[in-house]
């Protein structure tokens, strides 16, 4: 990986930390779901809103953790806006595999800013805070109530 890609990376991860998108909660939310790393602290919660064509409308998310659990879960937000049930699905998928691989070039421009979270998989101590915010959206859209893990 270049100098430039892991710095813009680092700057992604900095800039969602810091100033997290669609922080907060929804009324009415048509689904929704949390999680916690026990063995750090991450905490989050999910919530989004899906029209009658099946398109997320709206997604709003509370986190609590260290940065890359953070920027992970800001991402996560402001990339559901106008996906189908089943493209957030296959989303979850894409960043997991991005995030346990690690970087690829190839993948990574498919992904535009999302490739920052593969960064974390070059970090395993850093895998459960970057994947903690997606296992919540993989019970979110399951309509699963139990507290999602990365265990």
């Amino acid at each position: 990986m270049t100098d430039d890609r892991m710095q813009r990376y680092s700057e992604i991860i900095i800039e969602h930390s810091q100033f997290p998108r669609h922080h907060g909660t929804l009324e009415n939310p048509t689904h929704e779901g949390q999680g916690e790393n026990p063995f750090c602290g991450d905490r989050v919660k999910l919530q989004f809103t899906v029209n009658q064509e099946g398109v997320i409308e709206k997604a709003a998310v509370e986190s609590v953790g260290c940065a890359i659990s953070m920027a992970s879960a800001s991402l996560l937000a402001t990339h559901l806006h106008g996906l189908s049930l089943q493209q957030a699905e296959a989303l979850f998928a894409q960043i997991h595999t991005a995030i346990l691989a690690g970087p690829d070039e190839a993948r990574d421009q498919q992904l535009g800013e999302l490739a920052a979270l593969a960064f974390a998989g070059r970090y395993p101590s850093r895998v459960k805070c970057a994947t903690l915010a997606w296992h919540v959206l993989k019970h979110a859209l399951a309509g699963d109530k139990s507290v999602a893990s990365t265990e």
